[in-house]
């Protein structure tokens, strides 16, 4: 992560889906700088993380027409 210190990383707490083969999916929160691994809560049996689409929609901009960035309650139109 470019930019930013691990320690401020590793306080950031995300949640991880797993697979287990016998019980299927579950999720674990864990921080953002650990090694992602997770154990079946219902057997101890090591489960595979699970990599899936992003579920959220970006819904606006940080730059202006120009080109340039909003600034805090700036709202310039996007009409030419």
């Amino acid at each position: 992560m470019v930019g930013i210190a691990n320690s401020q990383v590793s306080g950031q707490v995300m949640t991880y889906e797993f697979r287990c083969i016998r019980h299927g999916l579950f999720e674990v929160k864990q921080p953002m700088a650990s090694e992602h691994k997770a154990t079946c809560w219902e057997c101890g049996a090591p489960a595979q993380r699970i990599f899936s689409r992003l579920e959220w929609v970006w819904a606006g901009s940080i730059y202006r027409p120009d080109g340039s960035l909003r600034e805090v309650n700036d709202y310039a139109s996007l009409k030419g």
